[in-house]
């Protein structure tokens, strides 16, 4: 247990929202880990966690989420047009990042990057328990085959039954509906859920993420972040 999950009182407990702390890995870097994460936090802020949603950038890469989010104020923890907290967090562990949030009463979506094995541990922890795991996937067969590993040792620790898988369309020529079928049926039973994500052209852009823009995408997209939000609610 880290000195910051301790505190001076014994460990910290997660504030009392029935959104869960989640964690996002992508399986590979350039699958779209940074942005279903941002999104999803964005999609709490609007609609239920207001201030308390913060994006925690753990990712440990240079980043530009928090430009095309168009977020202001302190730079210390910024802050978008729905009310999302922006945390820069690139040298911290994620239990420690976790528990800091939950200091503020604040309910976090780590991004972590494509680092899914050096997460691992920290995801078996007791400290993490109430968290869930999302792993980012690219439809590609190439990413899916490199994936393989990252599969069998979350599936090993025991960490994939919890978690919720997003395959995530980056190329409008790819169609990854039965790659999705094909995870979906190999996976069923071992994940808490699997959700496809279409090529979204606004996020193709790799320009604006903002509101204003969030605001001009598809139907499909808008469901796809609201099974996700809808899968990582305590039950």
């Amino acid at each position: 247990m880290t000195e910051d999950m301790q505190g001076h009182g014994g460990p910290i407990p997660p504030p009392s929202y029935n959104e869960r702390s989640v964690v996002v890995c992508g399986t590979a870097g350039g699958v779209g880990t940074s942005v279903v994460s941002a999104l999803l936090a964005e999609y709490r802020a609007a609609a239920s966690l207001h201030g308390a949603s913060w994006w925690v950038d753990a990712a440990g890469n240079d980043g530009d989420v928090h430009q095309r989010l168009r977020a202001t104020g302190d730079e210390a923890l910024l802050r978008t047009a729905a009310g999302t907290g922006l945390l820069p967090a690139p040298e911290a562990a994620i239990t420690d990042v976790v528990a800091h949030t939950w200091r503020f009463g604040a309910i976090p979506v780590v991004d972590a990057g494509a680092r899914p094995l050096t997460a691992l541990p920290e995801l078996c922890s007791p400290e993490l328990a109430d968290v869930t795991p999302v792993l980012v996937v690219g439809p590609r067969p190439d990413l899916l085959n490199r994936s393989r590993e990252v599969f069998s040792e979350w599936d090993h620790a025991g960490v994939l039954r919890r978690t919720i898988v997003v395959i995530c369309c980056q190329v409008p020529t790819l169609n990854h509906q039965a790659l999705t079928g094909m995870l979906t049926d190999a996976v069923t039973g071992q994940v808490a859920g699997v959700i496809g994500l279409d090529y979204e052209p606004v996020l193709g852009a790799g320009t604006a993420l903002d509101s204003a823009a969030q605001q001009r995408f598809s139907p499909a997209t808008r469901l796809a972040i609201q099974e996700l939000a809808a899968v990582t609610v305590r039950r």
